[in-house]
């Protein structure tokens, strides 16, 4: 059986030289996972694209047809499923948006999987090459929390080339917050972490000296981390990754970070509003000074992308300048906005579907760079209009070297980053898919109540 693995363009930063495109991000780990849970006996031929980096080959003679669906990426994984579908192949489709609205997905497929793959996707090959493929596969529950026996990924099967991280692992999944945006707990209940002893074998079968963690959070589990770092620290590896801001209150676990290697992290600051960050019950970054943080990072050489994101309900006119001059004042490494997001599923999206002020339905915009909301104190396009403001401010030269003096490895890694950012720039202003707010498509149609989660529960048992 001949199956193909996709994953939709995402529309990240990607360098084009040519046909040649390459992301300044790490590869993806969900088709490199999901191809190690192929058992090698069973003679499956695997293919993997991530159209982020390369063309989805629309005539690939494969039997069955597996595409991994963010919302962002749903329009395309659904034309995707009918053009595959049309030509005979068998499509199952699976990702955060087919677990959060299933009866929509399954309008475009022979079979969906929710939820996590390790136990359903072996069971869904079976299943097909046997003739008696299901309509949905579902995590049987309660999930543990340990999650064992999860493969080193086939990083081989992607085109390493055309990554600046090619090799991307996982420690935990999940995560013990609940910020409101997130979708993370609509996807990964409960916290979860894999054994320490099977992380530090895919960390050793890396060929490369940096590796990426795609973990949400890597130091949530305090205990669990100073494991894994202690465990890293003989492997010599440099590493990134993404963290709460509230790290900073162990200053032991950041001393063993920079030990075990750690040269780069991703800060989710979102405001420095605390009425903004109660209301998206993201508190636990109000005990922080922000300050204090990138001082302590600095000071241990970690550089930091951090994170900010306008539309809060809180935010009006005035908080696109006050951004951009606090990210300048912390001297954020590499700076990233974002629109406030109502992706389905979250209590976000609930919440604005209630009020009524959810304007777009066309998952296109679902990217975090186009509004999707009414907001609460300005009009969508002077949000749209100030964010792309604030990136062409953050993003100028004179800001960029006020924000990364210094010389070395890491400044040098910082302002390749921020060029990286300005050509981004340049496409905010001059790609059509950027042109309008949220009036360029469209606005698409609201799910209906039969394409949630929990509508197929007597079609949805799965043996696992």
């Amino acid at each position: 059986m001949r199956v193909l693995l996709i994953m939709p363009d995402a529309h990240m930063h990607v360098l084009h030289v040519g046909s040649f495109r390459k992301s300044f991000r790490e590869m993806p780990l969900t088709l490199a996972t999901l191809a190690a849970l192929v058992p090698p006996e069973t003679g499956i031929s695997l293919r993997l694209v991530d159209g982020s980096v390369e063309d989805v080959p629309l005539d690939d003679p494969a039997d069955l047809v597996g595409i991994s669906a963010l919302t962002g990426c749903a329009n395309q994984a659904y034309a995707l499923g009918d053009h595959y579908r049309a030509r005979g192949a068998t499509v199952v489709l699976g990702g955060v948006h087919v677990t959060n609205l299933p009866g929509e997905a399954l309008a475009h497929a022979d079979a969906i999987v929710l939820g996590n793959a390790e136990a359903t996707w072996p069971l869904v090959l079976d299943d097909a090459r046997n003739g008696r493929l299901r309509r949905v596969y579902r995590e049987l529950q309660p999930q543990p929390t340990t999650l064992g026996g999860v493969p080193t990924p086939r990083w081989d099967l992607h085109r390493t080339s055309r990554y600046m991280i090619p090799y991307a692992l996982q420690a935990t999944r999940g995560c013990r917050r609940t910020c409101d945006f997130c979708s993370v707990p609509t996807m990964w209940k409960p916290y979860m972490r894999r054994p320490v002893a099977d992380v530090i074998r895919d960390i050793r079968r890396t060929r490369a000296r940096h590796v990426a963690f795609n973990d949400v959070s890597l130091t949530d589990d305090p205990e669990y981390a100073r494991e894994l770092f202690s465990a890293m620290v003989p492997l010599r590896k440099k590493w990134g990754g993404l963290a709460t801001v509230d790290l900073l209150k162990d200053p032991e676990l950041v001393d063993l970070m920079v030990r075990s290697g750690c040269c780069y992290l991703l800060f989710g600051f979102e405001s420095d509003d605390p009425g903004v960050l109660s209301s998206i019950h993201k508190g636990f970054n109000r005990v922080v000074d922000y300050g204090e943080l990138m001082r302590v990072m600095h000071e241990h050489r970690i550089s930091v992308q951090g994170c900010f994101v306008f539309g809060f309900d809180h935010d009006d006119r005035s908080v696109f300048a006050r951004t951009v001059e606090r990210v300048q004042e912390l001297k954020v490494d590499i700076p990233r906005y974002s629109i406030y997001t109502a992706y389905p599923g979250t209590e976000l999206y609930f919440r604005l579907l209630a009020e009524r002020r959810i304007v777009s339905f066309n998952w296109d915009d679902y990217d975090t760079m186009h509004v999707v909301h009414q907001p609460a104190r300005m009009s969508a396009d002077e949000l749209y209009a100030g964010f792309k403001r604030a990136y062409r401010q953050t993003f100028t030269l004179k800001s960029i070297v006020h924000r990364i003096p210094g010389r070395g490895l890491n400044t040098a890694v910082n302002f390749v980053g921020n060029l990286t950012y300005r050509l981004f720039v340049r496409r905010l202003e001059s790609e059509p898919r950027f042109a309008e707010p949220y009036s360029r498509h469209a606005p698409g149609v609201a799910p209906r109540a039969d394409h949630y989660a929990g509508a197929f529960e007597e079609d949805a048992s799965c043996r696992t």
